[in-house]
């Protein structure tokens, strides 16, 4: 192989989306228009899209272009789609990470999940609606999330609220031997 050969085939990476790309051959000055509005302005912007509704890399270019690409049509959207187009994925994460409450959840299993919400940047008011409890329970939550009382020996249930740790009862224990010990 000679140095031209290994010099050119250094930047070329098959798996970049854009050696796939419709607008590989076209100017790159079609997907800048130049008119701000009125009819020549659409028509400079329908022209970039028509390249680009048949590119059959458009989604990997939309999402690279909406962190990547400020200004022109990529993707086959203007910046200002992009930008709402953004806005709309980031809602749709918070959407989908904010938990809920546990149907028929203990109320353990429901302040887990609360603080969870809260330490994931839920508001205090928001976590007292979304799990059904007062407003008091949830600012609660949000003192024992922050106050660090993972590793003091509460029990997951127990941690931040008024209840002594789970422990075993010795009585329970020998009552239990006890009992074997009639049987035999």
């Amino acid at each position: 192989m000679t140095t031209a050969t290994t010099r050119s085939t250094q930047h070329v990476r098959p798996d970049d989306f854009r050696h796939r790309a419709a607008c590989r051959s076209i100017d790159a000055e079609v997907f800048f228009p130049t008119a701000v509005r009125g009819r020549e302005a659409e028509r400079q912007v329908s022209a970039a899209k028509a390249v680009c509704a048949g590119c059959p890399v458009r989604a990997e270019c939309l999402t690279w272009a909406i962190t990547h690409l400020p200004d022109g049509i990529a993707g086959g959207m203007t910046e200002d789609e992009r930008r709402r187009e953004q806005a709309r994925r980031r809602d749709a994460r918070r959407r989908r990470r904010t938990p809920e409450r546990p149907a028929g959840g203990t109320r353990a299993e429901v302040a887990r999940v609360g603080r969870a919400a809260l330490a994931a940047g839920m508001d205090v008011q928001e976590v007292a609606a979304t799990f059904l409890v007062s407003l008091r329970t949830a600012q609660r939550w949000a003192r024992s999330t922050t106050s660090g009382t993972r590793g003091r020996g509460m029990t997951e249930g127990s941690r931040g609220g008024h209840r002594a740790p789970l422990q075993i009862s010795h009585t329970a224990t020998q009552a239990g031997t006890r009992a074997e010990g009639n049987r035999a």
